[in-house]
């Protein structure tokens, strides 16, 4: 094979994984977002505290005094939001890897089943596979319905942000 279109395959895999990082980031925040806000929700209703499912998350680093944080504070409520915001875009990268290889994006049933299958799979990895000290926390400070719930909205916001990163990249294309 010449040179040139060796590099010009290389060059194309690279263009991929860079859309495919970039969509992960929209359809990331998108999930992340909307998963806060129904952990917020459940956090409410099951111990009364909106802030306590997002700092159990910062257990990863302040360990089990997170789990009891209640209240608002940049040491739990922002470093929670922070990991759970970055372990949403990392499960973003799979979702939209799939619908990349798959080429469904625009088929709007497939794209919700696909978030619902990122979703399922990322709930089987953090609350069956993961050692306890890096499960999300937040699982302790919900009921199993409310779980579900959180992980339902993850999984319909990874399509609804990728349909989001799908109309920001044809905008920027038309005014570039």
């Amino acid at each position: 094979m010449p040179a040139d279109k060796a590099a010009g395959t290389e060059h194309q895999h690279a263009t991929d994984a860079a859309t495919i990082l970039h969509r992960a980031a929209v359809s990331g925040a998108c999930a992340s977002l909307l998963s806060s806000g129904m952990l917020a929700c459940g956090g409410t209703v099951d111990c009364g505290s909106a802030f306590a499912p997002v700092n159990a998350v910062s257990h990863w680093i302040w360990g089990e005094r997170a789990m009891h944080a209640n209240r608002p504070s940049v040491r739990h409520t922002v470093l929670g939001y922070v990991i759970h915001h970055a372990m949403s875009v990392f499960w973003a990268v799979f979702y939209e890897a799939a619908v990349a290889r798959h080429q469904t994006r625009g088929a709007l049933g497939t794209l919700a089943l696909g978030g619902l299958g990122v979703a399922g799979l990322a709930c089987l990895v953090d609350l069956k596979c993961t050692p306890h000290r890096l499960t999300p926390g937040f699982e302790r400070r919900l009921s199993p319905p409310m779980l579900t719930l959180v992980y339902l909205a993850f999984g319909l916001a990874l399509p609804l942000g990728s349909l989001l990163g799908s109309l920001l990249v044809r905008h920027a294309a038309r005014k570039g």
